[in-house]
């Protein structure tokens, strides 16, 4: 069993392993991709992620995000699928660590959630009723993004969040921090007082100009060898402006 992916302290953390950095939409199909980097409490890169994040139309329509360790070994791997809208992404996803995997099937009346904590283990399953609040996956960015001007405004935004590890789904609560010039902080939480004494706190930065997530700070969901999360800082590299840490990627590409 992999603690690290269902104990409540970690409920809020999956809703930003989810958030996709996806820009604008597009006018014609093209692929874009993202670098980001996690770093823990002591300055330690824990993880590495790359985003390829798909539009078709003008609309996104699937994301393939990959982690690796420091070394750039790969270490999981997502893929989100739009169909039934912004947020709401079909996924699946696998750490390959620790040989987990869980996901979400989106369909026109219901909502499949799974997950398998071992190679060997039975795949748990459960179907629940769509609704329109609700938020899937790698939508979760669509849904913050869809809200800034609500949010600047100091509006407290609520929905659903959908999560196989825990085989449920959560009323969870957006609101604003601050914001600081085109930048707004954002805090996401469980929308129950007595739950969120168990949880930590969860922010992320988005550009109100483009509504990329810039930064997040809280919990991984992308456990350590042990099965275990800390508490991460990540950073998100973007096409227009490269850095060492995509080109480390290319040069990882090539070997």
């Amino acid at each position: 069993m992999i603690m690290g992916r269902i104990l409540f302290n970690n409920i809020i953390a999956a809703a930003i392993l989810f958030i996709s950095i996806a820009g604008p939409a597009r006018v014609v199909a093209d692929v874009e991709r993202v670098y980001g980097r996690a770093v823990n409490m002591d300055g330690k890169v824990e993880y590495l992620e790359e985003h390829a994040v798909e539009y078709e139309n003008g609309r996104i329509a699937t994301i393939r995000t990959t982690y690796y360790d420091a070394n750039f070994q790969k270490i999981g791997e997502q893929v989100s699928d739009f169909s039934h809208g912004p947020q709401l992404g079909s996924y699946d996803f696998k750490d390959e660590r620790l040989q987990y995997s869980d996901g979400v099937l989106v369909m026109s009346d219901q909502i499949l959630i799974y997950c398998k904590e071992a190679p060997d283990a039975e795949t748990k399953k459960k179907y629940i009723p769509r609704q329109s609040n609700q938020i899937v996956g790698q939508g979760f960015n669509q849904f913050i993004v869809a809200n800034l001007a609500a949010l600047v405004r100091g509006d407290r935004i609520a929905a659903k969040l959908v999560l196989p590890a825990q085989m449920g789904q959560y009323d969870v609560r957006i609101s604003k921090r601050y914001v600081q010039g085109n930048r707004i902080l954002v805090r996401i939480e469980i929308d129950n007082w007595f739950l969120r004494l168990f949880t930590p706190q969860v922010e992320a930065e988005f550009d109100l100009n483009t509504g990329r997530v810039l930064r997040y700070q809280g919990v991984s969901m992308i456990s350590d060898k042990a099965g275990k999360t800390v508490e991460v800082a990540i950073t998100y590299d973007y096409p227009q402006q490269p850095s060492l840490l995509s080109s480390r990627f290319k040069q990882a590409a090539t070997r």
